[in-house]
């Protein structure tokens, strides 16, 4: 709650600054407390990874960081069937991927 408590916000709208206001929800962005909200929420959408095995030994891999994610596939239909599921789980979850972000 100290992190959040007094947290205020700007936009910018057609160039110009807004009037500060306070935010009442959320964390900031780059928060430390966002990464780690990010990182459980994403683990209980996806099914534990199995530890033991590497891409070596499996068709898919995900690995993740802070609120970042990495698939790692041995073909492509393996990666488009890996990525459906994580868009559909995480929104299972209320997460939303940005196409934009992602390549």
């Amino acid at each position: 709650m100290n992190s959040l408590e007094g947290s205020q916000a700007t936009v910018i709208v057609d160039g110009k600054i807004s009037n500060p206001f306070v935010k009442s929800r959320g964390v900031r962005q780059g928060d430390d407390l966002s990464a780690t909200l990010f990182i459980l929420v994403f683990h209980k959408a996806l099914k534990p990874p199995e530890l033991s095995n590497t891409i070596l030994s499996r068709l898919t891999q995900i690995l993740g960081y802070a609120n970042d994610i990495l698939t790692i596939a041995r073909s492509i239909p393996a990666i488009e069937a890996m990525c459906a599921e994580i868009s559909r789980e995480a929104g299972r979850v209320g997460l939303v991927i940005n196409p934009e972000k992602t390549k």
